[in-house]
C-alpha cells in the first residue's frame, strides 16, 4: 500500500526549499487516496461476506461502491481532486443512506459516518472548508432522516444477515482504521508545522542578531565618521581664516600691488570664502546629526529679525524689499538654533536668486501657528525653479541653476534639520515667477 502511494508524484518536494502550503495540499491528496483505497478494499471484503451469506444483490452493490472508490482514486491521481472528492463523498453518503435503510442497526453501518465527517475536513483546506461543512450537514440530515422517520427509499426490503456481529466488526474496524489515518495525518501535519515554525523562529532570531550587530557596527562607523568630519572641518577653518587675513592685508597695499596681482588676490579671496562656506555647511550637517534637540522659549519675530540682520550684507540685498508678516504674539517652545539655521538658508537663497529685472523684487517671511504647528513661509518673486529640477532640489550637492555657486548642501541640510525637529519642508515654484518654501514644525508642549 505505502509503496503504491509513494509512487505518486504529489509527495515529491518542489524545489530546494520546503513549501509547507504545497506540502499540506499534497498530503491531503494522499490521505484522500488512502481513504479511497482502504474503503474500496473494505467494500470488496464486505461483498465477499455478503455473497457467502447469500445476498448476491448486496454483493453487487458492494462491488459498485468499490468501483466508485477506485474511480475516485484514479480521478484524484489524474489531477482533478475537486471532481474526485465530489464523486466519492456524494456517492458514499447515498450508498450509506441506502444500506442503512435496509439493514439492521446492529450491523453498525452508522459508525461509518464518523470517519467520513473527519475526512471531509481533512480533504478540504481552510479556504475550501465550506465544502466540508456542507457535506457534514448533508450527512447529519441523512442520519436524522433515518433515525426519526420510517423513510425507506428502496421500499420494504429488509436485509437480515445471519450474524450481524460480523458486518459490525468490519464496519467498526474500518472506522477505526480511517479515524486513525485521519488523526495521524493531523498529528503529522501539526508536527511539521511546528518544526517549520521553530526553524523560522531560529532563522529570524539569527537574522535579528546579525542585523543588531551590523547596526552597532554601522552606528560606530557613523559616529567615528561624524567625529572625523567635525574635527577635520574645524581644523581647516583656522588656516583658512589666516589666508583670508593675509589677503585682506595684501588689499591695503594697493600702491605696491600691480593691478593683475590685485585681481588674482580677489579671485583667491572668492575661492577661499567659497571653501569656508562649504566647511560651514559640513559643520552644520555634523552638528545636526550629533546634537540632540535643544528646546527653549522662542520669539519668532525676533528670530526673523536676526536672520534679516545676518543677511544684510549679501550681494543685491540692498536692492530687494525684505519684509516680514509674523502673525504671532506669544513665545513658542522650539529648537532655536536649528530654526535660525533653516531660515537663514531659505532667506539667503531667496536673496541670491532674486530677479532684479522685475520692478519690485521682494522676499517675504511669514509665520503663524496652525494645528499646534509653527508654519513659516519664505516667499520670493525671483528666478524660480525649473520643473525638471524640482524632484532633486533637496538632494545632497545638487545645484539647480547655473547661478548657483554654493556647495549644494544648503537645502539638504535645512531639510535634515527640519526632519530632526520632526517637521516637514515643502515648496512651490514656477520658473521666472518665484518660489515659496514652507516649513511646518510641531510646537513642543513643555521644555522638559
Amino acid at each position: 500500500m505505502q509503496k503504491l502511494l509513494n509512487r505518486i508524484n504529489w509527495i515529491k518536494p518542489v524545489g530546494n526549499q520546503f513549501d509547507y502550503i504545497n506540502f499540506s495540499k499534497r498530503k491531503r491528496l494522499i490521505v484522500f487516496s488512502q481513504l479511497c483505497i482502504i474503503s474500496a478494499i473494505a467494500a470488496i471484503i464486505q461483498g465477499a461476506y455478503d455473497l457467502f451469506d447469500g445476498f448476491p444483490l448486496v454483493m453487487a452493490m458492494d462491488l459498485l461502491i468499490a468501483f466508485i472508490l477506485f474511480l475516485g482514486f484514479y480521478i484524484n491521481y489524474s489531477g482533478k481532486p475537486i471532481a474526485a472528492k465530489l464523486l466519492v463523498f456524494i456517492f458514499i453518503n447515498i450508498a450509506l443512506f441506502l444500506f442503512a435503510s435496509i439493514v439492521p442497526k446492529e450491523t453498525g453501518i452508522y459508525i461509518l459516518f464518523f470517519p467520513l465527517i473527519i475526512f471531509y475536513f481533512i480533504s478540504y483546506d481552510y479556504e475550501n472548508r465550506i465544502y466540508a461543512i456542507a457535506f457534514t450537514i448533508f450527512s447529519i440530515i441523512i442520519n436524522v432522516t433515518l433515525l426519526v422517520t420510517d423513510f425507506q427509499p428502496l421500499g420494504s426490503i429488509n436485509m437480515q444477515p445471519s450474524d450481524p456481529s460480523t458486518p459490525f466488526l468490519i464496519n467498526f474496524l474500518l472506522s477505526i482504521i480511517l479515524i486513525s489515518l485521519g488523526i495521524n495525518f493531523m498529528i503529522k501535519l501539526n508536527h511539521i508545522g511546528e518544526e517549520l515554525l521553530l526553524k523560522k523562529q531560529e532563522e529570524t532570531e539569527s537574522l535579528s542578531k546579525e542585523l543588531q550587530d551590523k547596526n552597532q557596527t554601522l552606528k560606530k562607523a557613523n559616529e567615528e565618521l561624524d567625529r572625523f568630519v567635525y574635527s577635520t572641518s574645524h581644523d581647516l577653518k583656522s588656516p583658512l581664516a589666516s589666508v583670508l587675513g593675509l589677503l585682506n592685508l595684501a588689499k591695503f597695499e594697493k600702491e605696491k600691488t600691480p593691478e593683475t596681482v590685485a585681481k588674482y588676490l580677489e579671485m583667491m579671496e572668492e575661492r577661499v570664502n567659497h571653501l569656508d562656506g562649504f566647511i560651514k555647511d559640513i559643520l552644520d550637517y555634523s552638528r545636526n546629526s550629533r546634537q540632540d534637540i535643544v528646546i527653549s522659549e522662542v520669539n519668532v519675530s525676533d528670530i526673523v529679525s536676526e536672520v534679516f540682520l545676518a543677511n544684510r550684507f549679501l550681494v543685491n540685498s540692498d536692492k530687494i524689499k525684505i519684509v516680514s508678516r509674523i502673525d504671532l504674539n506669544e513665545t513658542l517652545l522650539i529648537d532655536k538654533n536649528r530654526l535660525i539655521r533653516v531660515l537663514n538658508n531659505l532667506v539667503s537663497n531667496a536673496i541670491k536668486y532674486c530677479d532684479l529685472r522685475k520692478e519690485n523684487p521682494e522676499v517675504c517671511v511669514s509665520a503663524m501657528v496652525k494645528n499646534k504647528n509653527l508654519v513659516v513661509a519664505v516667499k520670493d518673486n525671483g528666478v524660480g525653479i525649473d520643473d525638471e529640477y524640482k524632484e532633486r532640489i533637496f538632494d545632497m550637492f545638487f545645484r539647480g541653476t547655473e547661478l548657483a555657486n554654493g556647495s549644494g548642501l544648503g537645502l539638504y541640510i535645512a531639510r535634515e534639520m527640519v526632519l530632526k525637529m520632526k517637521g516637514t519642508m515643502e515648496f512651490e515654484s514656477q520658473l521666472n515667477e518665484g518660489s515659496i518654501f514652507r516649513i511646518i514644525i510641531p510646537i513642543v508642549k513643555s521644555a522638559s
